[in-house]
């Protein structure tokens, strides 16, 4: 009896669904450290995980995405497109990372798990406008790689608009993490950050409507 051959897709999909399984893990990880705040009632602290929360969505959105976009349907070949391959997913692991320390700053009760965590309005800005600095970093080279390697290049026009708005609101969080011009840590700095942070995913949702939601 001859057995049938493996089907190379579906063997890249597995594949491709092993990564986002650990992806998906740490940040359900960062999501539970968040919440795990919210019993305090502080408004500072409810304003901080609104940020955090509308600022993760559609960044592990895109991410998920991505991955797709490039590797499900083409067969990465060659060392660059193997390696460009293991690059994406420790850009995403580093980015997931990130969004477990910018909950551990969140103010607010905390497990033993991250007891002696740093937890301030200013810290958390930092890390905000770090995490969005870095992944600003990330979205210039994924391009820059992916038009290189013919990657998804021509899917990947949100790019662009992604890396203004993450900039943006990254120089308005380490505005409000040093105390520049009306920006502090109290509540009407949250609320700011808020809003600017609704209105970046927002946009996100906006111009990465064809790249998101396929």
């Amino acid at each position: 009896m001859s057995l049938t051959p493996p089907d190379p897709n579906q063997a890249r999909a597995r594949l491709i669904d092993h990564f986002k399984r650990v992806y998906q893990i740490v940040v359900g990880l960062a999501i539970t450290l968040a919440c795990s705040k919210l019993f305090t009632g502080d408004k500072i602290t409810l304003c901080l995980f609104f940020v955090f929360l509308i600022t993760v969505v559609p960044i592990f959105h895109g991410g998920d995405r991505s991955l797709d976009l490039k590797y499900l349907n083409k067969q990465p070949r060659g060392f660059a497109e193997r390696a460009s391959y293991i690059w994406d997913v420790y850009m995403l692991l580093t980015t997931a990372v990130l969004f477990v320390i910018i909950a551990q700053a969140i103010p607010g009760t905390t497990s033993s798990l991250v007891t002696a965590s740093p937890t301030t309005p200013e810290i958390f800005y930092w890390w905000m406008g770090a995490m969005l600095l870095f992944d600003v970093g990330v979205l210039a080279l994924d391009w820059l790689k992916n038009q290189w390697l013919r990657l998804g290049a021509n899917q990947l026009s949100a790019y662009l608009p992604w890396a203004i708005m993450n900039a943006g609101l990254a120089v308005i969080c380490l505005m409000a993490a040093h105390g520049v011009g009306c920006l502090g840590a109290g509540v009407k700095t949250g609320i700011i950050v808020s809003v600017a942070a609704f209105v970046r995913t927002s946009l996100d949702y906006y111009f990465g409507r064809d790249f998101l939601f396929p």
